[in-house]
């Protein structure tokens, strides 16, 4: 037996120096035995290594007797060691996720850009997250216009404008953009190359009006609330807040005017506006504006900025109520003030206008300039349309503290008023709309009725059909018949103009309007105060619009 034992203590050793080599194994060790033919019998060591995991532990083997025998272990990476190697995996799978996800967003926010819009004729683009817009507005308004007035070579005809001249003129072209930017701030840029009094404006190349009519920035980060600087256009008076693209006539009523030119509203106007507006404020369905301006004068002008002389300065506080709506129907109310100041102590006030129709550009009433340092004025007015039915109406008071001179001291407090009624109808039905929110001047007031079925020769439709009428007097007389007061100044004879205006408004479709306008005007005015020659006249003026707008 001694010769089988040393070949398997040989063998057990061998594999015992095969496990300090390599610990991560297990040996085990089996012997067979084969008999020979000549009864002798020979035993062959067989050996199977088998996989260890990375443990640290030690390996076994195990020899004939069954008896395990353990290996020699080998030391292991450290706990830490192992912990951190996982963290810098799952960082680095952090990474990449994040960097698949700001690719996918890329792509996906360069795709929703090249995607245009178009509603109601405007073009828009949007950024992927809408946190950015741009549109591009435009607004085209061509008037012609006709004056019936009595023969200018008459010897009895003491008119002081005989012969208004007829013709054409582009009232409005608009160009611009505007749009959202950052969500919370809106913007407007608009160019003008239209105007009034049949062209020869200035700069050249206009019909008259500023070439720059908006550029203003809006906040609108507060809820309720918008904070808008910039070349602005006020939210102020009953009509100043309609659309000049939804105007029920031609022009708006003289006092709108009158406060547009010499209180501070009106487009193309320098200045800053704070607004809030709320609806269900008091009552379900109400609607809540208010707002405060301050304002300069209007692009284009240079008036105020040479030695000695500042512009001219308005505040301006506007509010509007609608006290009831049941979504179609609206009835609100609203009353308006407004302070100019003339500027750097000099400076003067005309209160004037043209009879609701700019194609000539003959003021028919003016006060002429009075030398002043302040002005006021305040104004109420009502509104409210009952499906397609729509009534409206305005008072105005203006008084300027009149001066003897430049640089003087208060004299007198003149005086001057104006009031209008108007109403619409919409034969085929469309109700007037009642903007309740808007980012421009629009909010709390009354636009044109949405078109239900466009014209079409083809399709056997003609669009939406409103008729119009309105009245409205303007008094710029004060104390008149006095050539001289007990100041020593005289009294102001501008003039007092009465127009029925009758309108038809074709509309084809929400983006082009006919409107024909058939005004009845009667003038009554002095040649001078205290004068017993009368400049004024009664004429009919016909005038009509093509308009375009998005």
């Amino acid at each position: 037996m001694s010769g089988k034992t040393i070949p398997i203590c040989a063998a057990a050793m061998l594999l015992a120096g095969t496990a300090q080599a390599q610990p991560a194994a297990t040996v085990t060790v089996q012997k067979q035995r084969h008999h020979h033919p000549r009864g002798m019998h020979n035993t062959v060591i067989r050996a199977h290594t088998a996989a260890v995991p990375e443990s640290g532990g030690a390996a076994t083997v195990e020899t004939p007797t069954g008896v395990p025998v353990a290996a020699p272990a080998t030391a292991g990476p450290s706990l830490e060691e192992r912990v951190r190697r996982l963290e810098e995996q799952l960082d680095a799978q952090r990474e990449k996720e994040q960097a698949e996800h700001t690719r996918l967003t890329s792509l996906e926010q360069s795709f929703n850009d090249t995607q245009w819009s178009f509603d109601n004729a405007r073009p828009t683009v949007k950024s992927g997250d809408g946190r950015f817009t741009m549109s591009v507005r435009v607004r085209f308004q061509a008037d012609q216009a006709n004056f019936f007035q009595k023969d200018p070579h008459d010897p009895n005809n003491t008119a002081q404008f005989k012969d208004l001249s007829s013709g054409a003129v582009v009232r409005r072209a608009f160009f611009g953009v505007e749009g959202k930017a950052f969500s919370d701030f809106w913007y407007e840029l608009r160019f003008n190359a239209g105007g009034s009094n049949g062209g020869g404006g200035s700069p050249p190349g206009t019909e008259g009006d500023p070439v720059l009519s908006l550029a203003r920035v809006a906040y609108l980060g507060i809820p309720n609330f918008e904070l808008n600087a910039g070349v602005i256009e006020p939210a102020f008076m009953l009509e100043g807040t309609t659309s000049s693209g939804q105007l029920p006539f031609l022009e708006r009523p003289e006092i709108d005017n009158i406060a547009a030119d010499s209180f501070g509203a009106g487009d193309a106007r320098r200045g800053i506006e704070a607004r809030y507006q709320k609806t269900d404020t008091f009552l379900p369905g109400d609607n809540l504006v208010l707002g405060v301006d301050l304002t300069g004068a209007k692009t284009g002008s240079s008036g105020g900025h040479g030695n000695n002389g500042d512009e001219q300065t308005q505040i301006m506080a506007h509010g509007s109520y609608r006290v009831w709506s049941d979504g179609i129907s609206n009835v609100s109310f609203g009353g308006d003030y407004s302070r100019a100041y003339t500027g750097g102590g000099i400076g003067a006030i005309n209160l004037q206008d043209r009879p609701e129709v700019r194609v000539n550009g003959d003021r028919l009433i003016s006060t002429g300039s009075i030398f002043a340092k302040n002005a006021d004025m305040w104004a109420v007015n009502g509104g409210a349309n009952f499906e397609n039915f729509y009534a409206g109406g305005e008072y105005a008071n203006f008084s300027v503290d009149r001066e003897a001179a430049f640089g003087g001291h208060t004299v007198d407090k003149p005086e001057f008023s104006g009031w209008y009624v108007e109403g619409t109808w919409v034969l085929t039905g469309e109700p007037k709309t009642y903007t309740v929110s808007a980012t421009n001047n629009e909010v709390g007031g009354f636009g044109a009725p949405k078109v239900a079925s466009p014209f079409s020769w083809s399709g056997n439709s003609w669009g939406a059909w409103e008729v119009a009428a309105r009245y409205s007097d303007t008094d710029l007389n004060w104390n008149e018949q006095a050539a001289v007061l007990a100041d020593g100044l005289p009294g102001i004879a501008g003039g007092r103009e009465r127009i029925v205006m009758l309108g038809l408004n074709w509309y084809l479709n929400n983006n082009i309007k006919l409107q024909l306008n058939d005004g009845f005007v009667h003038v009554d005015k002095l040649n001078a105060p205290g004068g017993t020659i009368q400049y004024g006249q009664n004429f009919n003026e016909l005038a009509l619009r093509l308009q375009f707008t998005n």
